[in-house]
């Protein structure tokens, strides 16, 4: 559910800045979903199924990776579809479709990229823009970090579908309309091929770290609650948030990572008007204008405005019992109805070290899968100096080599495998996918101390 990029991420963008110079004053500015006339829900949305295709369209602007386009990404599409949020009131949401050269049309990974924002304008399918890119408080380093490893998939020839699983409204930490979101995504997909080229009967992955691996994660458990009738051949999630419960969101407070807590109380609050109202009650007036800022802005503006702040302090003391009631009420709300079994194998993957994770925690998940019969291959990263955005970048080659088994048709190993994984260098053939700029920039970050 959690995770910060931008401190990392931040020296990728500059150290990738002069491979493709952006001229600011020409490039043509794409207004922002919350202003796009594509992304609005249709006033008859009640009268489409979960799933259907409500219009299509090619991206208004080039996708871009830190001024690079990916070089495997030959043909996209925007595709605005009927979803259902947390509260089973009819919405729409949009994916893109990333579709490669020589595409193998029966191979689709639903790739989940974190958002960990609380606006409709901060959805990957915007943010992957070119034109987002020139917006300083919509930029996001997050997306196209994110795109490098969509890159990875590209490259073998899947066809990636990236789903604006927040939905509508920005819904952060909304488990339902996260789950809907990506499953009727997959829905949509199986109907594209007049749009996309997909065939009737692909195999399916479903792929997502940190914020997109807890997304995944809830879509898995959900899967044989709300769309029993898919078949997914296996997913891979990483970088997970092993926190137990919605009050467990504060323990990030004067962090590096406290702007997380804005973002995932007014992205739950979008779907829960009582903790909304316990919100707009319990905040300090001086402090209004800057707590609701991330309803306008994306992570990475929102990080260098709340890291390390106090934001519990932006609260008055006696109100902080009740808004955790509120919180924890629309937290629970949102776990109910998931599946009792999950049906697709999964790989999990995760660094010992992660600041944002305790190891322990996710140890205990695994078991708790294991547990209830679920297959599992666990992969434990355990060198000393892979942080969070570390392990999100080497981890991919081994997230990649399981799907393509999984998209092969390979069964997967019954009931669970341990693994621990030395991974410490960036793989060679991976940094050959992009541009030198950018692959000196992901050694860079590897190297690093932080």
């Amino acid at each position: 559910m959690v995770h910060l990029y931008y401190w990392l991420v931040a020296s990728l963008a500059v150290s990738a800045s002069n491979l493709h110079s952006i001229n600011r004053h020409r490039l043509q500015l794409i207004p922002p979903p919350s202003n796009d006339s594509f992304y609005a829900v249709p006033g008859n949305i009640g009268t489409f199924a979960p799933g259907d295709i409500i219009k299509h369209r090619e991206p208004p602007s080039r996708i871009s990776a830190y001024g690079w386009t990916p070089t495997h990404v030959q043909k996209a599409y925007q595709i605005l579809y009927r979803t259902t949020d947390s509260r089973k009131n009819p919405t729409a949401a949009v994916l893109t479709a990333l579709i490669p050269p020589d595409a193998d049309y029966n191979k689709v990974v639903s790739l989940q990229m974190a958002e960990d924002s609380a606006t409709i304008d901060c959805g990957p399918s915007y943010t992957m823009l070119l034109s987002a890119q020139n917006n300083p408080l919509l930029i996001s380093n997050i997306t196209q970090l994110q795109l490098l490893v969509a890159e990875a998939a590209l490259v073998k020839k899947w066809i990636v579908i990236v789903p604006d699983h927040e939905g509508p409204k920005g819904s952060f930490t909304a488990s339902k309309m996260t789950g809907h979101a990506i499953l009727d995504g997959i829905r949509a997909t199986l109907q594209s091929h007049h749009v996309t080229g997909i065939g009737s009967n692909p195999k399916i992955g479903l792929w997502g770290y940190s914020g997109g691996g807890a997304a995944t994660q809830i879509a898995v458990e959900m899967q044989e609650h709300y769309a029993p009738e898919l078949e997914i051949a296996g997913a891979a999630m990483g970088g997970l948030s092993s926190l137990k419960n919605a009050s467990g969101i504060f323990s990030i407070n004067k962090g590096p990572s406290a702007a997380l807590i804005p973002s995932a109380l007014l992205g739950l609050a979008s779907q829960h008007p009582e903790l909304q109202k316990a919100i707009d009650q319990s905040l300090k007036p001086e402090f209004r204008e800057l707590f609701y800022s991330p309803l306008h802005q994306c992570l990475q503006a929102s990080s260098m405005l709340f890291s390390y702040q106090d934001i519990l302090g932006m609260f008055r003391n006696e109100s902080i019992p009740g808004l955790t009631a509120e919180l924890i009420k629309a937290w629970n709300e949102e776990s109910q109805d998931g599946a009792s079994k999950i049906k697709a194998p999964l790989y999990v993957y995760q660094s010992v070290v992660d600041h944002l994770s305790s190891i322990q925690g996710i140890d205990a998940l695994v078991r708790d899968y294991c547990n209830q019969g679920f297959n599992v291959h666990y992969e434990r990263a355990n060198s000393p100096n892979l942080s969070h955005v570390k392990y999100g970048i080497l981890g991919v080659p081994g997230a990649v080599s399981w799907l393509q088994d999984r998209l092969d048709g390979k069964e997967a190993s019954r009931g669970c495998l341990y693994h621990t994984d030395t991974t410490s260098t960036l793989d060679p053939n991976m940094a050959a996918l992009y541009p030198r700029n950018i692959s000196d920039a992901l050694y860079g970050i590897i190297s690093s101390s932080i």
